[in-house]
């Protein structure tokens, strides 16, 4: 029996409601961002300060497949490499992917679309460190050195992504800040390495990203897009296009 475009919309409705997100609160308070002396981006970022006089809510996990397929079909919404007729899209990564893993092939418009459909948005530069960080002041949310019980990378994933929040998440009750799907946060907000009003860049490292040069650079930079500061400190700033999209980029949203 052909069903009505009326069912199909109720239909929809009742799978984005199965899949809203979860959100966790991040209190008030402050913390320090910026470039440590001697990395490039140190010339435009400075450490700095940065306060937060009101609490807001962060997505608890990565925005997963059944999220976003939720949405899709709610919005009849179609990504920007699904529009470019790309080889590669979130339907279509190359690799298996299931409801529970983190969306990926993501660009900052996508993004963008996602989180305004729930009344959220994209978080800013500053807002997605001070989460991540939840009031640790080490490289990573639980220390100085890479632990496998926090995060999916290159090591440890298999090369693909992994479903979200099976590692152990942050003092606020984030999971997969570092690893397993780079996450876009946008221009604006108290301090950021964007200056492209009209782009933004991605923070926390994937599966595919590795805690030291791979394969090394000959002129000695260090790989540090694992990690809770400054992605890429080798440059003055940190710009992307609002429509890159990568087989790692995913997202998170705030209200």
């Amino acid at each position: 029996m052909k069903r009505s475009p009326g069912l199909l919309i109720l239909i929809a409705a009742a799978a984005f409601s199965q899949n809203e997100p979860k959100f966790v609160r991040i209190p008030a308070g402050s913390f320090v961002m910026g470039c440590d002396p001697g990395w490039k981006c140190a010339e435009t970022m400075p450490k700095k300060r940065i306060d937060f006089a009101a609490p807001f809510e962060m997505m608890r996990s990565e925005t997963t497949v059944a999220q976003f397929t939720a949405f899709a079909n709610a919005s009849g919404y179609q990504t920007e490499a699904e529009k470019a007729g790309d080889k590669f899209n979130w339907r279509s990564p190359g690799f298996k992917l299931d409801d529970r893993h983190p969306v990926v092939f993501m660009t900052l418009n996508d993004a963008k679309a996602y989180c305004e459909f729930i009344k959220a948005r994209v978080p800013f530069e500053a807002e997605w460190e001070y989460a991540a960080r939840a009031g640790s002041t080490t490289w990573h949310y639980w220390g100085e050195e890479i632990d496998d019980r926090y995060l999916w990378y290159f090591s440890n994933s298999d090369e693909h992504p992994e479903p979200v929040g099976r590692k152990r998440p942050n003092a606020w009750g984030l999971h997969d800040v570092e690893g397993n799907a780079m996450e876009w946060v946008q221009y604006g907000g108290p301090y950021s390495s964007i200056t492209n009003p009209n782009g933004g860049t991605v923070r926390g490292g994937s599966y595919a990203s590795c805690p030291k040069p791979y394969p090394p650079a000959p002129d000695g930079r260090i790989n540090r897009t694992i990690g809770l500061s400054v992605t890429f400190p080798d440059g003055a700033n940190s710009n992307f296009r609002a429509n890159e999209r990568r087989f790692d980029y995913g997202f998170r949203c705030v209200r």
